[in-house]
């Protein structure tokens, strides 16, 4: 284990906020945490917004159909969600309907291409993708349809079919670090100008949900602000739903960890393995079509099941959590299986690619290529077999996924300079990727030459190191201030603790499967979870049986308060750990040191 300050770390206590905020960038902490409508960006900085604007209003006052395409992830849903409800806001009885994707993980015009260019011409809405969708744009605009993209994603090439609204194509916007909800929300707050209302704003909890959901940086301050404002007034029912379902895990506390931690993730879980008819569902809810369903609770020890009335909120939310356990118990099996292929792979490989198309379901591909990047700490890419309909031939579709603190400043950019690569699409460390199948092995040899002079670090980022007996109470209380605070780019205080020196009557081994350890220091709970394997303190504990001997170590941890029945206890949770001496004391008094 290694681990260092931050680049520009003083190792200070004595602000403990502003220490830990500006080794994460923010330099202006005060305003960071106040901050207000000033850092909103106008959104007559998005390049194209004036034509968008005058090409749907041109639409609307004719009442021609509109389709939305709905995006197969939070953000997708979120983006597409706002601008239908906006259109019923305006006129609720307009000419407004919705286009799924049959796909799991498809994207913008990928799989629905075929079932619009069978449709009479009118106007499509394409909320968070479209960008690059360039042939498929075409064929629709040659059939007589107008085309209004609103997106997020980095542009691959010129689209000249549609009209484009992007912050990152537009060069006054310097706001990239927004998601396509936000885009959206740009968009709506023209159109309030337009129609002189003040719409825009009931769709921010939307907003915020969305630009958690894709895993926005939220140093940026608008973005930060927009969710800020968004959380605060939380309007859609789907989302009071997800919320109340998710109460007790949430503590009862609305804010970016919790929304991140309880109510993304099952989102995802319906949205990548559930049913079609399921992904619908959830849709409608988000769009609040009021429903009414009958449920069949199942019979407890005490109470026989049961038919209950139940709405399509609390049916989206309870459907979700159902399809994310699911989601865990088979991405558990996959990630199992994965290593032990991986396990077997060159350890001199840059990279980690696998086809698996035989193990792992397309919907699955990023998150447990996540989990797969972490455990080899290097970048991973899984891969599928799918027919091409532009190729006509069975290729490699995929998720490639890139670790974090990784000296490797953009892998789509890595990926997109290789020859064997048809392409890479998305975010910077977190994209899809086409391969053609004879490549599979080239593009394995490519990489590992372009990253030959690669060195993954593994070492831990710390904002505090103290040694021994140093770190007390109050410091955890000042490191653990940060619980509404904490999301992408402001991840929660890291620490290290150095020599501590424990006996082995100190220590503590317990949980279900015997592999939490904990100890007391200075009235401190260390606690580590599941480190039976190849743990060296684990192993210290099971092999000593003299409860004097002792030990040296080191410690990386996360400092935190736990709270149960009114006791708070405060803790560190350890990451990871070094072992630095062993002393054995004999029953003669004798000691035997061990250096590690």
């Amino acid at each position: 284990m290694k681990y260092r300050l931050y680049k520009n770390g003083s190792n200070s206590t004595s602000n403990v906020m502003k220490e830990v905020l500006k080794n994460r960038g923010i330099e202006n902490y005060n305003k960071y945490l106040h901050l207000d409508d000033s850092v909103i960006i106008p959104y007559e900085k998005l390049d194209n917004i004036t034509d968008a604007v005058e090409y749907f209003v041109k639409h609307f006052n004719n009442k021609d159909l509109i389709t939305i395409l709905v995006d197969s992830d939070p953000d997708g849903y979120c983006s597409a969600a706002m601008m239908y409800n906006y259109i019923k806001k305006l006129d609720n009885n307009y000419p407004v309907v919705y286009k799924m994707h049959n796909r799991t993980k498809s994207h913008g015009l990928d799989d629905v291409i075929d079932e619009l260019i069978l449709e009479e011409p009118h106007f499509l809405i394409i909320p968070d993708a479209g960008t690059n969708d360039i042939d498929e744009c075409k064929m629709l605009k040659d059939k007589g349809w107008e085309i209004l993209i609103l997106d997020h994603h980095e542009k691959e090439e010129e689209n000249k079919y549609a009209i484009i609204v992007n912050n990152q194509i537009s060069k006054d916007y310097y706001n990239k670090d927004f998601c396509g909800a936000g885009i959206v929300y740009k968009f709506l707050q023209a159109l309030d100008d337009e129609f002189w209302c003040e719409n825009a704003d009931i769709y921010l909890d939307l907003c915020a949900l969305a630009n958690i959901s894709d895993v926005m940086d939220i140093r940026s301050y608008e973005t930060r602000r927009i969710i800020n404002v968004g959380l605060m007034n939380i309007n859609n029912r789907c989302l009071e739903a997800f919320i109340k379902a998710q109460d007790y895990s949430m503590n009862g506390k609305i804010n970016i960890h919790n929304i991140q931690w309880y109510i993304t993730p099952i989102l995802n879980g319906i949205i990548r393995i559930g049913s079609y008819e399921e992904k619908e569902l959830l849709f409608r809810a988000f769009i609040e079509q009021d429903e009414e369903f009958e449920y069949t609770k199942r019979a407890r020890k005490e109470k026989p099941s049961e038919i209950i009335k139940e709405n399509i909120y609390d049916r989206a939310a309870r459907l979700s959590k159902n399809a994310k356990s699911r989601q865990d118990k088979i991405k558990d099996k996959c990630v199992a299986q994965l290593i032990e292929i991986a396990d077997n792979l060159p350890d001199d490989n840059k990279t980690i690619i696998i086809d698996t198309s035989d193990i792992l379901d397309n919907g699955l591909t990023g998150v447990v290529a996540i989990k797969i990047a972490e455990k080899y700490n290097k970048p991973c890419i899984l891969l599928n077999k799918f027919f091409d309909k532009k190729s006509k031939a069975i290729i490699y579709g995929g998720s490639a996924r890139n670790i974090n603190h990784s000296p490797i400043e953009s892998f789509k950019d890595i990926i997109n300079k290789t020859e064997s690569f048809e392409w890479g699409k998305g975010h910077a460390q977190a994209f899809g990727v086409n391969l053609k199948l004879e490549k599979f092995n080239c593009a394995k040899q490519e990489l590992n030459t372009i990253l030959n002079n690669v060195v993954y670090d593994s070492t831990y980022y710390v904002d505090f190191i103290f040694n021994n007996n140093e770190i007390s109470i109050s410091d955890i209380v000042d490191m653990t201030k940060f619980n509404d605070i904490i999301g992408q780019g402001i991840e929660e205080p890291m620490i290290a603790v150095e020599h501590l020196n424990l006996s082995r009557d100190q220590f503590e081994i317990f949980g279900k499967n015997e592999d939490t350890i904990s100890f007391l220091v200075n009235n401190i709970k260390f606690i580590q979870f599941k480190c039976k394997d190849g743990n060296k303190l684990y192993e210290w504990l099971n092999d000593t049986w003299n409860e004097t001997d002792e030990i040296d170590i080191t410690i990386v941890g996360k400092p935190s308060i736990n709270e149960y029945q009114g006791i708070k206890t405060y803790q560190i949770i350890i990451e990871d750990l070094n072992v630095n001496k062993i002393i054995s004391n004999d029953n003669n008094n004798n000691e035997e040191e061990e250096e590690w």
